[in-house]
């Protein structure tokens, strides 16, 4: 299962400010691999490239792949997350090269009251389906920021 050779390389350009009230995950990593971002919603929907955007209008951002230069980040924007856990995953595509090594990352997730980041390491063709968990809480009726917090 390889996106790679399905569609062209998203365009390497920097994430933009993350909107107030949404939710950001990234996943940062090197040259030579192609990694992929999987999120969890709380009604158990995944957002990845292959279901992009989800039911509830979560994107994946930005998909990096073997072709894309730095920064090497993708990017799953909630507008709307609902309150509940969240599961990140990450998965092993494919090496760039004939080099198949174990490759490093980290995930970061951020909303309003949440900053959280995990770092790993993955083995080609692997698929690590909890790198980082985490539940965001309700919006409270006066508008103040969501809070949220790690298991």
């Amino acid at each position: 299962m390889s996106a790679c050779a399905a569609t062209p390389p998203t365009p390497a350009r920097p994430p933009g400010p993350r909107a107030p009230g949404t939710l950001e995950i990234r996943l940062h990593f090197g040259q030579g691999v192609d990694l992929d971002l999987f999120v969890v919603d709380p009604r158990q929907e995944a957002v990845y490239f292959g279901n992009n955007p989800s039911s509830r209008g979560a994107r994946l951002e930005r998909d990096v792949r073997c072709g894309a230069a730095a920064p090497r980040i993708e990017v799953v924007r909630f507008a709307d997350p609902l309150a509940g856990r969240y599961r990140v995953g990450v998965s092993y595509d494919r090496a760039c090269s004939f080099r198949r090594r174990p490759a490093s990352f980290r995930v970061e997730v951020e909303a309003d009251g949440l900053a959280l980041q995990r770092a790993g390491k993955i083995e080609p063709g692997a698929f690590e389906n909890l790198v980082l968990e985490f539940s965001l809480d309700a919006l409270a009726p006066t508008g103040s920021p969501r809070g949220a917090r790690a298991p």
